[in-house]
């Protein structure tokens, strides 16, 4: 029978959408599969279907996932769709599948003997991990006129992951965190709320105005973590163990014109 391919956008509103347009079809699960954009080799004897982001059909998704699995299981759920794996959509549907077939889908990630819920539970571990690990590497730079900016390259689409986080710490500030690999911004408005935006083109010139104050800070900072070293006691290993050499290309204490 010939297979059908859903062709997701890569975030969790598109995946939702796949998952919901491929159990619709009525196809037979074993004969759908989803996949991210049309990065894959085409397969032959198969119809791929081009799968847009539905708002309506992806709440539907997430309030089927939070209802039946419940919280802890739909928030690794989400991580595991903000991986930058590429098989991450077709394994999140096969565990969707799992978890809805079973009495109590809430146990659908102790199932780790099954590939599919054994990789969503691994993608999931590795986007947590760089979240957590951005929620303490972020660096802001106070523009002129008050707008904090921090760039960031994540290996995983972590913008979604974070924003609660800096919501929460930065409710009354007006902030921007930039993911230049895929061109996405994070932006909250004071006293507002967060949300994505993606497509616009940075205007360098205007980033690079940034406050006296932020110099200022800028020059203590990098002070204050020289004076913190003990050179006896330098352990690089350690250091990049803690700190991975990639986040640092964003952190001013670490860069050679701050």
């Amino acid at each position: 029978m010939e297979k059908i391919i859903f062709v997701c956008e890569d975030s969790l509103d598109g995946i939702f959408t796949g998952i919901y347009d491929a159990w619709d079809s009525r196809y037979g699960h074993e004969n759908v599969k989803l996949i991210i954009d049309s990065e894959e080799t085409m397969e032959l004897f198969s119809r791929y279907v081009e799968v847009g982001a539905d708002g309506e059909k992806a709440e539907k998704v997430a309030r089927t996932l939070k209802r039946r699995f419940g919280d802890e299981v739909f928030e690794m759920i989400c991580q595991a769709a903000a991986s930058f794996a590429p098989e991450k959509a077709d394994a999140l549907y096969r565990v969707v599948v799992k978890g809805l077939s079973m009495p109590d889908g809430r146990k659908v990630m102790d199932a780790l003997a099954d590939p599919n819920v054994c990789r969503v539970f691994e993608l999931s571990r590795q986007a947590g991990y760089e979240a957590h690990h951005l929620t303490g590497f972020v660096r802001f730079q106070e523009l002129k006129g008050g707008i904090l900016f921090s760039r960031i390259r994540p290996k995983n689409n972590a913008l979604t992951l974070i924003g609660p986080h800096f919501a929460d710490r930065l409710p009354q500030e007006n902030w921007v965190i930039y993911d230049e690999g895929r061109k996405l911004f994070l932006m909250h408005q004071a006293g507002g709320c967060w949300g994505l935006m993606r497509g616009r083109t940075l205007n360098e010139s205007f980033l690079s105005q940034i406050s006296q104050e932020e110099e200022q800070f800028r020059q203590l900072w990098k002070l204050f973590t020289k004076s913190i070293s003990i050179q006896a006691r330098e352990n690089r290993q350690l250091q990049r163990q803690n700190l991975p050499l990639r986040f640092r290309t964003y952190m001013p204490e670490f860069t050679q014109d701050a």
